[in-house]
């Protein structure tokens, strides 16, 4: 081997060595500093917009996207027996996000003729491992990656730590016919605040993902 093939190689395997080392360094300041999770998404508080009485719906100006004030009547309902139209009112102040209602049609009392949410108090909700979560503490800070829009970093604290796991609530038992426990690491619901949403139009169920600092 001459020489220049051999200062190649030497220059090659530094090289190799220089980045496997930064490499190292960035794995390893992750696993120290950060708890991360993809396993996260946008959340917030659903509101039912539902019918106070059985009747006809006359009325009903909940559209997908109408923003409404809380009380703010948006439906009308003539019920049997009534001299004047039932109000509809929107319980909180929300946008609506889906409507069931048809107008004209009769409603049962209790009927669901809408949903809404609040946008301006949106949150994450990030499922952490159980074998982790003893380092998440409320106040923490949080790094947030919204799919939608990863180039963009949103900043946030942890709010609250769940006292069960999510499969608590879960519609499919931990448990077969025969009584059998299937032993798989549970995750613990974990709420984080949303600092600044920063215009970016972010809308309940969107997929994120977090990095809460130790």
């Amino acid at each position: 081997m001459n020489v220049k093939k051999l200062v190649i190689l030497n220059i090659v395997v530094l090289v190799v060595l220089v980045l496997g080392g930064f490499a190292g360094f960035y794995y390893y300041n992750e696993s120290v500093n950060y708890i991360k999770t993809d396993y996260a998404k946008v959340d917030g508080q659903q509101l039912v917009i539902a019918a106070p009485a059985s009747g006809v719906l006359t009325k009903f100006d909940g559209k997908v996207g109408a923003q409404f004030q809380k009380d703010k009547v948006i439906g009308k309902l003539a019920v049997p027996g009534e001299d004047e139209p039932v109000s509809i009112q929107m319980p909180q102040s929300g946008t609506i996000v889906q409507t069931n209602a048809v107008e004209n049609s009769f409603v049962a009392a209790g009927t669901p003729l809408a949903y809404a949410y609040d946008f301006d108090h949106l949150w994450i909700t990030a499922n952490i491992k159980e074998t982790i979560i003893g380092d998440v503490k409320v106040g923490q800070d949080v790094d947030i990656y919204i799919d939608g829009y990863s180039e963009s970093k949103l900043s946030g604290k942890v709010e609250q730590i769940g006292k069960a796991t999510a499969s608590v609530f879960s519609l499919l038992p931990s448990e077969n016919a025969d009584a059998n426990y299937t032993k798989v690491t549970q995750v613990i619901p974990v709420k984080i605040s949303i600092a600044d949403a920063k215009g970016l139009g972010i809308m309940p169920g969107m997929n994120a993902k977090v990095r809460i600092h130790k």
